[in-house]
């Protein structure tokens, strides 16, 4: 096991030009999209953990006000059942239907540290030779549980910006204290690593404090952009199961309350939906892919 101040090994893997995928915990997980999403990528490619950051080097258990940044215990009959401290782990897995393979990290928004924090994300990715970094996030907001949620975009460079543009998505505007995820996507452009930020709307009806803590909809919305942009071949009959009890649910509240009803028709009246659809052009390296890969068919034929 190789172990340095913040990053313990158990193992390490060879991968092909990986794409790095990070859902980090905290102000920026609103419906669990960021956290949700990548163990939703764990658990359909059986990923496997091959390293880690050590929790104490990045976390403050004790803030006042922050209840949940303790670790979480469970006491059953006067004894320890389980407990959970912060995790900031690697896993890896391969990709059979892509050239590259995935880095997946799954961790906690540091409380210290948060440079160092961010530079080791990048460390992992430059010692693999990733070819790309995705941050996923998700923002609370008034967006209909009915309709698809929208997903907003920033990115290291503007040349990635424009190909993004084929995944119908809004571009950040916005000046003031930044995300975690901000951080780490300005030192990823510092360090010359193509990074892109997806961060999802999630169901919020601050009228009603109803809060939906793990939003399928909103998961579903950035990984069907990475289900095209890393070429994935994505199973979704979990999420639309969740989605479609979780609609359920809200439209039973409904039918229940004539007030309820009226608000979420205003919210829905005054909504611009952008549903996803999988873009129809080329990049220039998938059009040459496709192409070689005509050929070597035909080539086979005859």
């Amino acid at each position: 096991m190789e172990k340095k101040e913040n990053l313990i090994f158990t193992e390490k893997p060879v991968l092909r030009r990986p794409y790095m995928v990070c859902g980090i915990s905290g102000w920026v997980d609103g419906g669990e999209v960021a956290t949700g999403g990548v163990r939703y990528l764990i658990k359909q490619f059986t990923a496997k953990k091959f390293a880690e950051m050590p929790a104490p080097h990045y976390h403050v258990y004790q803030v006042p006000g922050q209840i949940s940044l303790r670790p979480l215990f469970k006491m059953e009959d006067g004894l320890i059942a389980e407990h959970h401290f912060p995790k900031n782990q690697f896993l890896y897995a391969v990709n059979p239907a892509s050239d590259h393979d995935l880095i997946l990290f799954l961790g906690t928004e540091p409380s210290i540290n948060w440079e160092e924090y961010a530079n080791s994300l990048v460390d992992i990715a430059k010692e693999f030779q990733a070819a790309r970094m995705y941050l996923l996030g998700g923002v609370l907001d008034e967006t209909p549980h009915s309709r698809e949620p929208k997903v907003s975009c920033s990115c290291t460079g503007a040349e990635l910006r424009d190909e993004m543009r084929r995944y119908n998505v809004t571009f950040s505007n916005y000046e003031g204290p930044g995300s975690f995820l901000t951080n780490v996507l300005y030192f990823c452009k510092t360090r010359g690593l193509d990074a892109v930020s997806f961060s999802a709307r999630a169901t919020y009806y601050p009228e009603y404090n109803i809060v939906i803590p793990h939003n399928p909809k909103s998961i579903k919305a950035v990984l069907v952009r990475l289900n095209n942009l890393m070429r994935l071949n994505l199973s979704f009959t979990e999420l639309d199961s969740e989605a479609r009890e979780f609609e359920g649910k809200l439209e039973f509240m409904r039918g229940q309350s004539p007030r309820f009803h009226a608000y979420v028709e205003e919210l829905e009246k005054n909504y611009i939906e952008m549903p996803y659809e999988e873009p129809l052009e080329m990049s220039s390296d998938e059009a040459i892919k496709f192409a070689e890969d005509f050929l070597k068919k035909n080539k086979e034929q005859h």
